[in-house]
């Protein structure tokens, strides 16, 4: 025996409840099938996910090509909905792309650096206009990584922002105030102490006195565009 078609004009679907086919009748009692979902998603959760990721292979060019046409048509709704998803998940969100740049962080690194060297002129003229504008975001920048590089120590990232400072100065009248490479004294040079084995490879050495020399700025960069070190994200100790 035939089902009866939906009652939607239009339509040739089979009905399903209510004289309506299941598309139509989601489209009139949505929050009754949004509630019953939500209900019964923790039971059946990974057939849902293998048959979603099923679909989305079988469909992706199509589904892509959809989203960049909504995304075309209103740019600033699509923002705007894009921005409250992000508020909503940031933590999730923020996880997940730190999973993925350590993943290929060594393509991503080259990319950059590619792009940065390209644009060198305008990116700095851009960052130092940012910096001058923007003054806080490089001090909660600085209190963040002492506040990282501090536990070593045990102290808290006062204390030990004083003691790198400390650490400088016994280097800087080590090396009579000039640069161990070129010998470039005085402002113009932009003295700067440098660590030896790096803060990032070995953060116990980074107050020794033998572990570091005083560079000038030029120097420094050099040295560090050298650096054959290739390191991830530092271990505790």
């Amino acid at each position: 025996m035939s089902r009866s078609i939906c009652t939607k004009s239009g339509c040739i679907k089979p009905q399903q409840r209510f004289g309506l086919c299941s598309k139509h009748d989601y489209v009139k009692n949505k929050k009754y099938h949004r509630e019953r979902q939500k209900e019964h998603y923790p039971k059946y959760k990974k057939k849902i996910l293998i048959r979603e990721k099923k679909r989305y292979e079988e469909k992706k060019d199509e589904i892509l090509q959809k989203q960049r046409d909504k995304r075309a048509a209103n740019p600033k709704a699509m923002r705007k909905k894009d921005n409250e998803y992000y508020q909503k998940n940031k933590v999730h969100l923020a996880a997940e792309e730190n999973k993925r740049y350590y993943k290929e962080r060594e393509l991503r690194c080259k990319r950059t650096r590619k792009r940065y060297e390209k644009n060198k002129v305008k990116r700095k003229k851009q960052i130092k206009k940012y910096n001058l504008a923007h003054p806080e975001v490089k001090r909660r920048s600085c209190e963040r990584r002492y506040a990282k590089e501090s536990y070593a120590f045990e102290v808290t990232s006062d204390a030990y922002r004083y003691m790198i400072m400390a650490w400088k100065g016994v280097l800087m009248k080590r090396d009579e105030y000039c640069c161990v490479y070129c010998g470039a004294k005085g402002k113009r040079a932009k003295l700067e102490a440098h660590h030896i084995i790096y803060k990032k490879t070995q953060i116990k050495l980074a107050l020794k006195e033998n572990n570091g020399c005083i560079l000038c700025r030029k120097c420094h960069h050099s040295v560090h565009k050298l650096n054959p070190i290739k390191y991830g994200r530092r271990k505790k100790v």
